[in-house]
Order: C-alpha cells, then sequence, then structure tokens
C-alpha cells in the first residue's frame, strides 16, 4: 500500500458535520487523507461510528468513553460542555469488548483522564473506567488512544504499570521533555500533533523532538483547528506534514512516510 495521510484522532460524530459530513471525508480524501481513525466518547457516538465505518471506506472506528462520561452520573454541578449522562459505564465496556473481539474496530479511545473540567472527587472512578478500557486494548491487541488532560504524569503511571503494548498520547499537553522520554522508554507508545501546531509552541517543539517512530498526526476535529475560531476537518493533517517536513528539513514526501510507517506499525494494518 502507498503511504497516505492519517488522522487518528477526530470526532467526525459532531453536530458540526450534520450537514456536510460527506463533503468533509471526501475532501480529506482528495487530498491523499484516507486514514481516518474516527474517536467515540459515549454509547451514542460509539454506534454512530460504527456506522460511518460502514458506509465509509476511509473511516476506521475508535470506541471509547471520555472522562466526563465515565463519571457523568455522579457529576451534579453543571460542566461547561454538554454532555449525556452514562449510568451503566460497564456496560459500555462490555460492548466495546464484544467489538474488540469482533474485529470491528481499530483501536480503543478516546479514554484517559481529566483534572481540565473534573475534580479530585472524580478520580478513582476515572481510573477505574480508564483502566478497564486499557485492559480491553490488551487483551485484543489493539492500541489505545488517550486523554490525559492535566493528569499526564498520574495518566503515564498507570500506563506504565499496566504496560499496553501500544498507546497513542492524543493532544498532550504535559512537559515536552517528558513526552521525549516516554517515547524513548516505550518504543510502541507514539504521540498524536494537533493540526494547529504552527500556532503551538509546545507541539511545534515536539514535531522537532520527538523520536522519528513516536509522531503521527491528528486534527481532533472539529476542535483545534489550525486558524482560531474555525472548524477543523481532517484534510488539516496535510498542512502538519508540512511543518513537520520544515522543522526537520525534509521533504514532504519523507515525513509523510514517516508518519504513515508509524501509522501502520501503531495501528497494525
Amino acid at each position: 500500500m502507498h503511504s497516505a495521510y492519517v488522522d487518528v484522532h477526530c470526532h467526525l460524530t459532531e453536530s458540526a458535520y450534520e450537514l456536510d459530513l460527506a463533503a468533509v471525508i471526501e475532501r480529506a480524501r482528495s487530498r491523499g487523507v484516507t486514514q481516518l481513525v474516527v474517536n467515540g466518547v459515549d454509547p451514542a457516538s460509539n454506534r454512530q461510528i460504527l456506522q460511518m465505518q460502514r458506509q465509509y471506506p476511509t473511516v476506521r472506528a475508535a470506541l471509547g468513553i471520555y472522562p466526563i462520561q465515565a463519571v457523568s452520573r455522579y457529576l451534579s454541578a453543571p460542566l461547561p460542555i454538554a454532555v449525556e449522562v452514562l449510568q451503566d459505564p460497564d456496560a459500555e465496556i462490555r460492548f466495546i469488548a464484544e467489538q474488540a473481539q469482533a474485529g470491528t474496530i481499530a483501536a480503543i479511545g478516546e479514554c484517559g483522564l481529566d483534572a481540565h473540567w473534573l475534580g479530585p472527587d472524580t478520580f478513582a472512578e476515572q481510573e477505574r473506567v480508564f483502566l478497564a478500557l486499557v485492559d480491553v486494548a490488551k487483551q485484543n491487541k489493539l492500541p489505545v488512544i488517550v486523554h490525559s488532560r492535566k493528569m499526564e504524569v498520574r495518566t503515564y503511571e498507570l500506563l506504565r504499570e499496566t504496560n499496553p503494548e501500544r498507546v497513542v498520547f492524543h493532544c498532550w499537553g504535559g512537559r515536552v521533555k517528558k513526552a521525549v522520554e516516554i517515547a524513548q522508554q516505550h518504543p510502541g507508545w507514539a504521540f498524536s500533533i494537533p493540526a494547529n501546531a504552527r500556532r503551538n509552541g509546545a507541539f511545534e517543539k515536539m514535531l522537532c523532538e520527538l523520536p522519528e517512530t513516536s509522531i503521527l498526526t491528528e486534527t481532533d476535529s472539529p476542535y483545534l483547528s489550525p486558524q482560531p475560531a474555525t472548524r477543523n476537518e481532517p484534510q488539516n493533517v496535510v498542512d502538519t506534514i508540512e511543518f513537520l517536513a520544515v522543522l526537520r528539513h525534509w521533504k514532504v514526501e519523507t515525513a509523510k512516510d514517516l508518519v504513515w510507517r508509524n501509522f501502520c506499525r501503531i495501528f497494525a494494518t
């Protein structure tokens, strides 16, 4: 298979795409982005992604439980973002495990820990759900796509203890030095760099300093657009690859091939 551009973390189930999802996917495909790993966060999005995967050849499903959903049944104070209350996360974990065993998904995620929206009273339950999903990934030899916002150190501690074979840290917000250290110590783990890297010094530094074998590209669409206050799209990973090439003094094709090889290794394509 020839190398292609990849978006390993996008949310195409968001309402921002209700009117033109097919056009968004086609724009990506026309620019060579032929692997879109669409991440789920709750039962509704997980099932929508499975349907999307059946409809669009470039879509690959990753099913998960977002940290807020993992503890939503315990939350009383209103959050700045709207979430559906998940009354039985264990039932959804079982559903994700069934899909993993059936071979219908490419990864487990998005899942992890969050201290931006959530407080310490939720941490134990966040960890329980996260570790259960990591176990599903391990049992089925799938990569786990990790959210670690304001909990980067603790998230890494749990992953180091459980030692899944393949990990993708999505939108890493910790110290770049720590990311480089993690990547050096765990060759099967990677960091996906969002499409706003040209205007984010930390992501730019990660593109410069991470080991070559630990770099992946993502958009987190519709969020983290290269242009402020605009909807992001998977096609924008092309610009990230071009930026990586500039930073490392490579040809664009070299950068593209590198990330493609990383994707194929981590997602076992």
